[in-house]
């Protein structure tokens, strides 16, 4: 989250949209949060975690961008932000 802020502010401007990609990913973070915090409850083998981790890295990836073409323009700023988001997620 901390990464693609830094990416979004930039340029000193905070744009709707970036603000919306922003928002999304706040709330998609929390809801792996609450995911990781059933799956601890849960006797789930570590192949179902990953499975789980792997959708929703899609799943949130999928949402920064439905959310970036809503206008249909894609910003500058907009690519970063998802490429900023696509790195983190690739190292974790």
């Amino acid at each position: 989250m901390n990464t693609i802020l830094l990416v979004a502010m930039e340029d000193d401007v905070i744009s709707e949209d970036e603000l919306a990609i922003l928002r999304q990913v706040k709330l998609d973070i929390q809801s792996l949060r609450e995911a990781i915090h059933d799956l601890e409850k849960k006797d789930e083998t570590s192949e179902e975690e990953s499975d789980r981790l792997k959708d929703f890295r899609k799943n949130l990836l999928q949402n920064v961008y439905d959310i970036s073409k809503e206008d249909k323009i894609i910003t500058q700023d907009e690519r970063n932000m998802i490429n900023s988001l696509i790195k983190s997620l690739m190292t974790e």
